[in-house]
């Protein structure tokens, strides 16, 4: 936004000065200032996804939960993807960059690794560190009676 700011103020100088010439060269002038200005701005547009990368949000489970079930969902949304893998599987998304999966955990403490390259061969990990931990009522369920 600055460069636009810049090449506007260097035009409408460049106008000031050249006022006394014809018509024509400041029209000129004009023209080729507001030409690099779309120039500008259509080379952000086209380099945006380049600058951003890959871009992965985990909605649920939050990081660092408990569950007391052995089956989750991993739900969440990843932006400017190409390739997405959930400990080295790779899973897809939908048509809005969402996506979907059920794990099934091990009892204790578990670390799941989402990460996602972009075209350009930028890549994003996000780690996922679970704790399953079954509840009371299972637990004593299974012990042997004497």
């Amino acid at each position: 936004m600055f460069v636009v700011v810049c090449l506007v103020i260097v035009s409408w100088c460049l106008v000031i000065t050249f006022m006394e010439r014809t018509p024509k060269l400041i029209i000129g002038i004009s023209t080729i200032a507001v030409i690099a200005v779309g120039l500008i701005v259509y080379a952000y547009f086209q380099s945006r996804e380049y600058l951003q990368g890959p871009l992965l949000t985990i909605d649920e489970p939050l990081n660092g939960s408990l569950s007391t079930t052995s089956l989750i969902a991993l739900k969440g949304t990843a932006r400017n993807v190409a390739f997405l893998t959930l400990n080295g599987r790779q899973i897809f998304t939908d048509e809005l960059g969402r996506f979907e999966e059920s794990l099934l955990l091990s009892e204790g403490y578990s670390i799941m690794t989402l990460e996602a390259k972009d075209r350009f061969g930028h890549t994003e990990t996000k780690r996922l560190e679970l704790v399953y931990k079954p509840n009371a009522l299972q637990s004593t369920s299974t012990l042997p009676l004497i």
